[in-house]
């Protein structure tokens, strides 16, 4: 075997596969270690040169690079970083800073305080939430709920005159005058410290407020002429224990400096278990200081607290009697008694910071546990007898708040300028709450009539067209000019009557807003709109709602999207589009609507207001109705009804209830051909014809055929029709997913079952962007011309009655192949204007086409046709009808219907042939 593996190694490209194999084998784990090793650089034992250990003075890998590297362990005459004995005091305060700032560092990255999580209710917390439907917290509690991680040192704490000097302390002391010294020196743990020439000092036991003058005294026996400073510098930790009921007892290394309080906050302070009251501290078995924690939440007062001591016990006791607080008082909670035989409540409500304005001194209430066998209930009034009660552990105090009920007033409510509570007095009447009409307008009235007096942009030159704009930003849309002056002025508009109209315009336009915005603040100017995006008034046709300087300061009529798919342009264009808001010139060239009339409020319902009042036997309400009209306009004197303490007087506006059609205010616009166009109040009773003739009638060129006539009532009916049509689009959309989806036996099917599904929900999605124009049509004759031949239609508020001007053109549209705009020639018919246009193209569905008039109807093929005849291309044209030839989205089902039935014949057949060969 080894000889065969020789020759087979004497082969030249054999050896250098070996070799490769090896040298592959030993690189891969070196290579796999080298982000270890660049990670530790002491990994490979050479020191780095930017994170490698260093030796010398105070430098340690350890430490965050920036700041001061924290000194070695184990050199002589040292203690925690101090530094060695003689050492240069002025490298040593800077040193001291490099630690305080590492300290505030290592803060931020690493926090030294943390939220505990919330405690469980003790069994007394249950019971009063049981009682009071409160689970009410334990008095103090909320103190220690962010408590220190670790005792943080107080390093840059001043140290007071009494701090007693011990071992382990370090003193900064300097000399100045014959004799020159500016050392650290350490007290030893004899108590002792070291200065050269004076010798050995002992310190320990010493006062820091006398320790000066000890030295100087010691001092003074070598040398003369000189000052002495002592300062202290980096202090001694002290170990202590908590125990007893604490959130975390056990051993603590403090500073030397922290007193009882700091104890407290380190261990977290009492569980809700122990005593706030009766905190023990102990040294050598005796008690030192009973701390009260009360004394220092309710009066800021710790004269109680004690400095610590090596060696110290922090005791906390179980908790003493408690009682509860409820009810009208400023700080609810559950307090600690310090004694149970002398607490009243007189104290308890001191702890609680008081009663509340709003409580009640004639009844408050007690609940407590009668000798641990059953629970009670004592009712006091919050008088001085009542206060002196005294109280027992377990007890629930509940002040009762008052009553909200106005002894001598009565409330005025609704359509009025003031609404409030007034002073009732005997005699009298509900004439005295308005003495005047205008007492019934409202505030909103004439703030609203305030706002159109603000100065509004009325003319804004086109912008510069952007020659170098970016071609992938002319891709994704940002080539639109959306005409968007209605962004400088106010925007306190009320848009429901829209129905999202305005939001699907927003989603639309996100993609291009950053480019808009620049546009509009680098230039003061309007973006002009190109030929793709319809006139906004194209959408819909509605209302008296439109105009910028009106009540809600804006014009909502949102614009057609010019990237909208063409399917979904061509559903909006349907739905809106007529001769009369296209060819009225309305909107012709760069200048918008902005100015509108309309009501700044509802106005008040003259005919009725009410009164509602409670009989105080019964307890039951009845309503008092009367004529406001009568009351303030006629002075009637029997509509001036009486008042009663208690009473509520309210006024409606007509939009609170709805009137009769004679009583309500009603704007009509009228605009194109009209002798007098403008927007008009229509009094009681008046028909559209009327209303007209009061306008001057029309003109010599209006064109009465083509005139729209728009209701907001209507739009919102035909809204609520159209949602529920695309709502149940929608449902029998999805019952064909599933169905499609579940007879699928072929991936060939489930992909078009997939595709069907994802292109019925593209048609639902378009559908539901359509939105209802409120048109009413006519049903005039194309020769209208005369008033009178309009019809006797009622009017209604927000009616918008739009007549142009005679058009001289046809339009062709669909699936022609030149879809454009003809000019009008009586003597030519649907057919001639479908050959001007091209014709059908190969993609057209002719037998669908139909011709949407000027008034608004719509004629079809399949109307004018029949099985022997066809009558639609000869059928007269008049000035601004549309001639739509739709697309044939079916196309290419017939032939899969005949590879389908092609498929089965086959299959037949082979069956057929197999069958012959059996039998």
């Amino acid at each position: 075997m080894t000889k065969g593996l020789e020759n087979f190694l004497k082969i030249p490209v054999m050896k250098l596969y070996v070799y490769l194999v090896l040298g592959l084998y030993l690189a891969v784990p070196a290579l796999i270690a080298t982000p270890a090793r660049a990670q530790d650089p002491n990994a490979t034992g050479i020191p780095n040169l930017l994170t490698g250990p260093l030796t010398g003075n105070g430098a340690d890998v350890n430490n965050t690079p920036g700041y001061p590297l924290q000194p070695q362990q184990g050199t002589q005459g040292t203690y925690q970083g101090a530094t060695p004995r003689g050492t240069d005091l002025n490298t040593s305060l800077e040193n001291d800073q490099y630690r305080a700032n590492a300290s505030r560092f290592d803060q931020n990255r690493n926090p030294l305080f943390y939220q505990l999580p919330p405690d469980p209710p003790t069994e007394f917390q249950h019971l009063v939430a049981n009682t009071t439907g409160k689970m009410l917290p334990l008095y103090g509690a909320s103190l220690f709920r962010n408590v220190p991680s670790t005792f943080a040192p107080l390093d840059n704490v001043p140290v007071t005159p009494d701090y007693v000097i011990g071992p382990g302390d370090e003193l900064l002391i300097q000399v100045w005058g014959q004799v020159t010294l500016n050392s650290r020196f350490l007290v030893d743990r004899a108590g002792n410290i070291y200065i050269p020439q004076v010798g050995s000092l002992h310190v320990a036991g010493i006062s820091f407020g006398q320790l000066r003058d000890h030295l100087k005294t010691q001092m003074d026996r070598v040398f003369r002429n000189y000052d002495l400073n002592v300062n202290m510098g980096q202090l001694r930790s002290i170990q202590i224990f908590v125990v007893g009921q604490a959130r975390r007892p056990g051993s603590y290394t403090v500073s030397s400096l922290s007193t009882l309080v700091n104890a407290l906050f380190v261990s977290g302070g009492p569980s809700p278990q122990g005593s706030l009251r009766h905190i023990q501290l102990k040294r050598s078995g005796q008690v030192i200081v009973d701390f009260d924690l009360y004394d220092l939440l309710l009066h800021g007062e710790k004269a109680a607290d004690a400095q610590l001591l090596p060696g110290d016990v922090i005791y906390i006791p179980p908790a003493g009697p408690q009682v509860a607080v409820a009810g009208s008082v400023n700080s609810p909670a559950i307090y600690e008694l310090k004694s149970a035989k002398t607490a009243t409540v007189d104290d308890v409500l001191k702890y609680a910071a008081g009663p509340t304005s709003t409580a009640s001194e004639e009844k408050m209430r007690i609940e407590r546990v009668d000798a641990h066998r059953m629970r009670g209930v004592l009712d006091l009034s919050l008088n001085a007898e009542g206060r002196s009660t005294t109280l027992q552990d377990g007890d629930i105090l509940e002040l009762i708040p008052i009553v909200d009920q106005y002894k001598n007033g009565v409330t005025l409510r609704g359509n009025v300028a003031n609404p409030g509570h007034y002073l009732w007095h005997p005699g009298m009447r509900v004439g005295d709450l308005f003495p005047d009409k205008e007492a019934l307008i409202t505030r909103e009235y004439w703030l609203k009539r305030g706002q159109l007096g603000q100065p509004a942009l009325t003319y804004l030159p086109p912008c510069p067209a952007a020659r170098n704009r970016n071609l992938a930003n002319e891709a994704d849309g940002s080539n639109r000019r959306d005409v968007d002056i209605y962004n400088r002025v106010d925007r306190t508009a009320n848009q429901d009557q829209y129905d999202g109209a305005n939001q699907i315009q927003n989603q639309n336009q996100n993609q291009n807003q950053n480019q808009n915005q620049l546009d509009r603040d680098s230039y003061d100017c309007i973006q002009e709109q190109t030929t793709q995006q319809a006139n906004p008034s194209d959408l819909r046709g509605t209302s008296s709602q439109y105009g910028q300087n009106s009540v809600n300061g804006r014009s909502d009529r949102p614009p057609i999207d010019s990237a909208a798919p063409p399917d979904q342009r061509t559903l909006n264009s349907a739905a809106g589009t007529s001769a009369a808001t296209a060819l009225s010139g309305r909107n012709s060239g760069q200048f918008e609507p902005r100015n509108d009339v309309k009501l700044s409020a509802p106005d008040i319902d003259w005919s009725y207001a009410v009164i509602e009042r409670q009989n105080k036997d019964t307890l039951t309400t009845s309503l008092l109705p009367f004529n406001l009209g009568g009351l303030v306009l006629e002075k009637d004197i029997s509509q001036n009804l009486g008042l009663e303490p208690g009473d509520v007087v309210t006024i409606f506006s007509k939009a609170d209830i709805r009137v009769p059609q004679s009583q309500q205010t009603k704007f009509v616009r009228l605009e194109g051909e009209f002798h007098s166009s403008g927007i008009y109040s229509v009094m009681p009773g008046e028909t559209l014809q009327d209303l007209v003739k009061r306008a001057g009638g029309l003109t010599e060129k209006a064109y009465l055929y083509g005139s729209e006539f728009t209701r907001e009532s209507t739009r919102r009916a035909q809204q609520q029709r159209l949602n529920e049509y695309v709502d149940r689009v929608a449902l029998q959309a999805s019952t064909n997913s599933v169905n499609s989806a579940s007879g699928a036996i072929s991936a060939l099917d489930s992909a078009a079952a997939a595709a069907a599904a994802a292109q019925s929900q593209n048609v639902v999605a378009t559908l539901r962007q359509a939105r209802a124009t409120g048109r009413i049509v006519l049903q005039l004759k194309p020769d209208s011309d005369s008033v009178a031949q309009l019809p006797t239609i009622t009017l209604e508020d927000g009616d918008r009655f739009i007549v142009p001007s005679v058009p001289a053109t046809v339009s062709v549209t669909g699936a022609v192949y030149n879809p454009n705009v003809f000019v009008y020639d009586v003597h030519r018919r649907v057919g001639d204007y479908l050959q001007l246009a091209g014709g059908s193209n190969r993609d057209a569905d002719s037998k669908s086409a139909y011709v949407i008039r000027a008034d608004g109807s719509v004629i079809s093929r399949r109307q004018r046709s029949s099985w022997h005849r066809d009558t639609f291309d000869n059928m007269h044209v008049y000035p601004g009808d549309t001639v739509v030839v739709p697309l044939n989205l079916h196309k290419g089902a017939t032939l899969r219907t005949v590879v389908d039935i092609a498929q089965i014949v086959g299959q037949f057949g082979l069956a057929a042939a197999a069958a012959s060969v059996v039998f």
